[in-house]
């Protein structure tokens, strides 16, 4: 065996059990990965001998899932482990390359995911995972993935292998440990999640009405070991920043919020691929001290890519209670689902949160929410979110008896900044209690946006502006406030250069959206007095 890099590690061989890869090879999209094919796949390295075991599914049984099943959106064990390139796994020379292997296996899970820290890799270098089989390869991670921590998504099976490929003149060794694999008991990633057979996904007509945000919904995996829901909400001046509503009793840390992964887009029928963000920043919870709520908001980490087309929810913190409402949610980490409420709803109490805080849903008129809804939102006949899923009794054979956490008073209850939306949601004081929902970028006006860009100036302004369009014939322009109100609209006769005349609108952050022939394009104007 050839040690690479065995003056800075001394190297070693632990595990003994034949693992030998064929070189078949399917990719699966993930982000913010480079793709590619590891060495170990491309050449023909030597077998691997030896395999890091892992407690069996039987064995984690008899110490681990008794308590763990207590929580129904927990489908998999924790496994602490502490593998890393210095002392596990084994290292091979591929020409200009020095490639490190480790095979993992957990015996009866359905599947595996890992949880890397202190990871650092130098410019070149390349991280990949993949199934027994290699039908499944993640990667490539580099050094853009650099991180205190990386969590991955599950590989189905009971065997994933972690290979490292790193050039011989890097300008330094990389590192990275494994600090946790999770066991899938549940088989929630086995392959696709059933829900039950109430969750039929929406229909065309529901597609129609609530397609925008469908898109502001994302499956969370917390933890490598937790299914929960979240929203991507809007914020009041239109920053785009990737902030993502969900329950306190699914992200509740910091480690927590850096070890998740977010998956948007996720349903069964136009997105074919699995389009998620890893990582985010906890910037908002309310623990149990002086009081008591059941939210937390994170900050997704390196933002989200344009092509994932996702959409930034309204909300409404008036307080005001809904007639009816509307939850859009992952049951059991399965394809978006909704389910509908006619009737008002009604304040409630909810085991020890702060008395009178969330609304209740006594039963659901259409589909319902499952182990996994939790932190999904409740939007109400604005398309507006007002509140979220916080539990309740709710499933397909009993759909019924579902509390909300309410977002006014998630808002500005308490003072400080780490324990309210406020801060975070409306960073202005605009004077506004609820903001429509919009595309990152423009606005959700007409569905569709423009490929063209539009230049206004100047911005801020005071009595007057210019729009100068790229591409395309502007043919009207509406400006909005931001509780959604139409302030001013005016026809254009197809010009790519307009003005209009602001001088009447009060000072404010409003959204000016320009429409063209095949969609529409927004942006934020700022009026000053």
């Amino acid at each position: 065996m050839i040690y690479c890099k065995n003056y800075i590690c001394g190297m070693k061989l632990f595990f003994c059990i034949v693992f030998c890869v064929s070189p078949m090879f399917f990719g699966l999209s993930a982000q913010p990965l480079c793709g590619g094919r590891p060495v170990g796949l491309r050449k023909a390295m030597p077998c691997l001998h030896e395999v890091a075991q892992l407690p069996s599914r039987q064995q984690l049984a008899q110490s681990e899932f008794g308590g763990l099943a207590v929580n129904p959106d927990v489908f998999a064990a924790p496994i602490a482990t502490d593998f890393n390139p210095c002392n596990s796994g084994q290292w091979e020379s591929a020409g200009d390359t020095c490639v490190w292997r480790l095979a993992i296996s957990s015996p009866g899970a359905f599947s595996l995911n890992l949880l890397f820290a202190d990871v650092s890799m130098p410019d070149g270098a390349s991280l990949y995972l993949y199934s027994a089989d290699t039908t499944v390869v993640l990667g490539a991670y580099t050094a853009a993935n650099n991180s205190a921590f990386l969590p991955t998504p599950p590989i189905a099976g009971d065997v994933v292998v972690v290979e490292y490929n790193e050039p011989v003149n890097a300008d330094f060794q990389g590192f990275f440990n494994i600090t946790q694999v999770a066991h899938d008991f549940k088989g929630a990633f086995a392959e696709e999640p059933k829900p039950g057979k109430c969750q039929v996904g929406l229909t065309d007509e529901q597609r129609q009405e609530w397609g925008n945000e469908r898109r502001a919904v994302c499956r969370i995996l917390v933890g490598g070991t937790t299914l929960c829901t979240g929203t991507l909400l809007a914020t009041a001046d239109r920053s785009f920043e990737p902030y993502v509503l969900t329950a306190r009793h699914c992200i509740y840390s910091e480690k927590q919020a850096q070890s998740s992964i977010f998956y948007f887009n996720y349903d069964d029928y136009d997105i074919p691929e699995k389009q998620y963000v890893a990582g985010s920043s906890l910037v908002a919870v309310k623990n149990n001290d002086d009081g008591f709520l059941d939210f937390a908001l994170v900050r997704l980490k390196g933002g989200i890519p344009n092509y994932y087309d996702v959409y930034y929810a309204g909300w409404d913190v008036g307080g005001s209670l809904p007639r009816g409402g509307t939850c859009i949610h992952h049951p059991q980490g399965g394809p978006v689902a909704i389910a509908i409420d006619a009737d008002s709803l009604l304040a409630a109490s909810y085991r020890n949160f702060d008395s009178g805080t969330f609304l209740n849903v006594a039963e659901w008129d259409e589909g319902a929410t499952e182990q996994g809804s939790s932190g999904a939102p409740l939007f109400d006949a604005n398309h507006r979110v007002v509140g979220l899923l916080a539990g309740g009794d709710s499933d397909c054979d009993y759909p019924m008896n579902d509390y909300f956490q309410m977002l006014s008073v998630c808002y500005n209850r308490y003072g400080f900044d780490s324990s309210q939306l406020a801060h975070w949601l409306n960073p202005r004081s605009l004077p506004v209690t609820h903001i429509d929902g919009s595309f990152g970028g423009g606005t959700a006006i007409g569905g569709k946006k423009a490929d063209t860009q539009v230049a206004i100036y100047p911005n801020p302004a005071t009595t007057e502006i210019r729009l100068t369009a790229e591409n395309e014939m502007v043919t009207s322009v509406t400006i909005f406030d931001f509780s959604g109100r139409v302030v001013l609209k005016k026809r254009i006769d197809s010009k790519k250069n307009v003005t209009l005349n602001v001088g009447r609108l009060p000072a404010g952050v409003y959204v000016c959206s320009i429409e063209f022939a095949n969609g529409d394009f927004g942006k934020t104007l700022i009026i000053k007095e």
